[in-house]
């Protein structure tokens, strides 16, 4: 099952559903536009010249990041300006209707005094990430209203920043699972014709019956691992557009390349993260205006070390599946095909070494899924944001506590 025929059965599913809701009598709202559906919904308020002009430029970007295939950063900042999510946070933050444009692209000239954060673009400090927070900070920390209200505060300014890094992850759970589906067709074309070959010489005479039959269910398993890769390609591609905040046309239009970036050269060091996620994070931030930065630094500290940690470990076990463990099964095979060509061993022995060299491609392929997935997680700890980064709670000064951020993948 392809994943656009997933996507058409589930739209055929909800047109179905709509169909047999509309007859359902409701009493409709006081102000209310009727749809060629019968669902009724209400007028949007009026927009002035201003919003209208942001929509259209906001509009226009989306279409041109829509235009090629979405690497990780195009698609953090398309979710960042199409997510429904966003503009209800900001209406929280007390900022409603600002350019999510300039939320991207600027930095805040107002924030810590007009000194430019204490970060640099590299791999693990984007500025899409340190912008976005240089708005919302100063808002979610401000110290008048109720308890309940500074915590929706907080936690509208996590959401806007942590919807970054969730469309990162999203997008690197999405690509790998369309990789997966994409070799694993390979492999099912190798071992049907390995299982055709047996079939034609097991009816001359020159394969036993169980050398047939191992042949036939490697295949049958084949088809349906490929199967249920297709199922879960659609899947995250759904979890993605969600993610995004598309759907119809737009979501139909979402490019993915065709396979995850290779591994970097070279990794990231520890030097200096410490430091630079003290002088940025957003609970630490918290933390330094209530008087309580050092508990607040050593959560950060915390934090970044246990990431980076998965970071290095991630890239290590990834560089030895590519480097060392494919090659050697590709050279495995190269050799079994000269016994097989000299009459050394038979057919289902290379049937039996493809399906080692196919577990040794999978698991590579894990590994540089789970590399990409700890490098946006060590981003996140950069920020921190995640779960919440920053708690409020009775009996502190303002109601403000940092607390160590935990994020569950």
């Amino acid at each position: 099952m392809k994943v656009r025929e997933i996507r058409a059965f589930f739209n055929l599913s909800i047109i179905g559903f709509l169909l047999i809701s509309g007859c359902v009598s409701v009493s409709p709202p006081m102000s209310v536009e009727s749809n060629p559906t019968g669902i009724r919904f209400e007028e949007r308020p009026e927009l002035s010249p201003e919003q209208e002009a942001l929509i259209i430029r906001r509009t226009q970007r989306e279409q041109e990041i829509l235009s090629s295939e979405l690497n990780a950063e195009s698609a953090a900042e398309l979710a960042l300006l199409h997510n429904p999510l966003i503009e209800r946070a900001l209406e929280t933050l007390g900022m409603p209707g600002f350019d999510r444009l300039q939320l991207v692209h600027i930095t805040n000239p107002n924030f810590n005094r007009g000194r430019p954060p204490s970060t640099m673009e590299t791999r693990i400090e984007r500025m899409s990430s340190v912008n976005a927070m240089t708005w919302v900070i100063m808002p979610a920390l401000n110290p008048i209203g109720t308890l309940e209200e500074r915590s929706g505060r907080i936690r509208a300014a996590d959401e806007i920043v942590a919807l970054l890094f969730l469309a990162k992850r999203s997008w690197v759970n999405a690509v790998a699972a369309k990789q997966a589906v994409q070799y694993y067709k390979d492999v099912v074309t190798a071992l049907e014709a390995g299982r055709e070959i047996m079939e034609s010489m097991r009816q001359v005479g020159n394969a036993t019956e169980l050398e047939l039959l191992r042949a036939q269910t490697l295949y049958a398993d084949a088809v349906t691992t490929l199967v249920t890769l297709e199922i879960t390609a659609a899947v995250e591609y759904e979890r993605f557009v969600q993610v995004l905040g598309l759907w119809g046309d737009d979501a139909d239009s979402v490019k993915l390349p065709d396979r995850l970036p290779e591994i970097p050269r070279s990794v990231i060091g520890p030097e200096g993260l410490e430091a630079r996620a003290v002088s940025q994070r957003f609970d630490v931030h918290a933390g330094r205006l209530e008087g309580l930065s050092g508990e607040a630094g050593v959560n950060a500290r915390a934090d970044v070390r246990t990431a980076w940690l998965a970071y290095r470990g991630a890239y290590d076990l990834a560089t030895l599946s590519i480097n060392e463990i494919v090659p050697l099964a590709n050279r495995r095979s190269e050799e079994q095909l000269k016994l097989y060509n000299g009459m050394l061993v038979g057919v289902f022995d290379l049937v039996t070494d493809a399906t080692e060299r196919i577990d040794a491609v999978n698991s590579a392929l894990e590994a540089m899924k789970v590399f990409w997935l700890a490098e946006v997680e060590l981003q996140r700890a950069m920020a921190g944001v995640g779960v919440s980064a920053v708690s409020i709670q009775q009996g502190q000064q303002n109601g403000f506590r940092p607390v160590a951020t935990y994020h569950v993948h």
